[in-house]
């Protein structure tokens, strides 16, 4: 019988190894994310951050390792975490660069079974979030890096998930569009979502409930950002005082 107050499991990842190009990048990672719960991911780089991400959602599969999914093994299973989890990868080649971005937001919408009206109101919804209504019309290509963030976090939110993923959402942005991707995080948590993210901002971290700190493939420390100074935590463990972007 579970105990009163007691989280909810609803990720576990046991003793996750990756290489790739015959560098060790992944090193007996082993954690859990619970229900309702804001995880950042934060390191160096060549931490493993965006590997790890991608391994979660079964965009890599692990050498050695196990990685469930409300108790479902996604390396034999990897269609579930398709159906459960949904990613901002950052990855530009993503987009179709000679498309609009409500073009863009549309052909993934659909990929996600939005048709019709829903896929309109959706589309229209997630670019008013984002400030994307001004340049609904301009072609993924001529977007400026802080534009093409907008639209990748915009991606992930065409898909109906119970897992959000974010590698780098703040990354280039402007304050006010850092705040509301913030906002856009917490609203997800707050409606019974999971939302894991990479950030090198300590400013990004504050919105989370744990913190996983990354180095050289392996974690070295566990922590709650309410309840501890980031940066003189950080400071101890990876003896850096900010991260310079990728």
């Amino acid at each position: 019988m579970e105990r009163k107050g007691a989280r909810t499991k609803a990720i576990t990842l046991r003793e996750v190894n990756k290489s790739i190009g015959g560098k060790h990048i992944l090193k007996n990672v082993s954690f859990d994310i619970f229900m309702n719960e804001i995880l950042a991911l934060i390191g160096p780089n060549g931490a493993g951050k965006t590997t790890l991400l991608k391994v979660i959602a079964s965009f890599l599969i692990p050498d050695r390792g196990k990685v469930l999914i409300d108790s479902v093994n996604i390396v034999e299973k990897p269609s579930f975490a398709v159906e459960k989890v949904s990613i901002s990868t950052g990855y530009e080649r993503s987009f179709y660069y000679r498309l609009s971005v409500e073009e863009n937001l549309k052909f993934f919408g659909m990929l996600n079974d939005l048709l019709g009206k829903t896929l309109k109101r959706e589309t229209e919804k997630v670019m008013k979030e984002l400030g994307l209504l001004e340049c609904r019309k301009k072609r993924y290509m001529e977007l400026s890096t802080g534009y093409k963030k907008r639209v990748d976090v915009a991606r992930a939110l065409m898909k109906k998930a119970s897992i959000y993923i974010f590698d780098e959402p703040c990354s280039g942005v402007d304050l006010r569009t850092r705040l509301k991707i913030h906002e856009i995080m917490k609203r997800l948590k707050e409606s019974g979502k999971i939302v894991i993210f990479a950030s090198h901002d300590l400013e990004d971290l504050k919105i989370a409930d744990r913190v996983i700190v990354l180095k050289k493939g392996e974690k070295v420390l566990e922590f709650s950002p309410k309840k501890e100074d980031l940066a003189a935590v950080l400071r101890g463990v990876l003896e850096i005082q900010a991260f310079p972007e990728d």
